[in-house]
């Protein structure tokens, strides 16, 4: 079965696309590409949240010492805090997305 993707945030960085049938989400920002289930996606994201407030106290916004454990055993992203929270802003501008899509979908029904 292949993926039909709706779009949640498309930018010069990357994206964040949600298939309307298997419900499973794909994030690309730089170089870097990952495919999560909605679980995964929701706790992610949290996570992504709590490391960005985690990197504040960070002097050097360039330096990449923001480590970021994926679902994927051995797998992990490198961030810098610049990354990291333009990262966590991708993210919020998709969630974002993502309840004015469900909000239209009530109407439409």
């Amino acid at each position: 079965m292949s993926c039909h993707f709706q779009t949640l945030y498309i930018g010069e960085d990357g994206y964040v696309v949600r298939c309307k049938e298997c419900g499973h989400y794909q994030l690309a920002y730089l170089c870097i590409m990952i495919t999560l289930e909605e679980q995964e996606f929701r706790s992610f994201k949290r996570m992504i949240h709590q490391h960005y407030e985690d990197s504040l106290h960070l002097t050097n916004d360039h330096c990449k010492c923001v480590v970021v454990q994926t679902p994927a055993a051995g797998t992990n992203f490198l961030f810098s805090r610049k990354e990291i929270k333009r990262f966590t802003e991708l993210l919020d501008e998709a969630d974002t997305e993502e309840q004015a899509l469900s909000m239209l979908a009530l109407f439409q029904q």
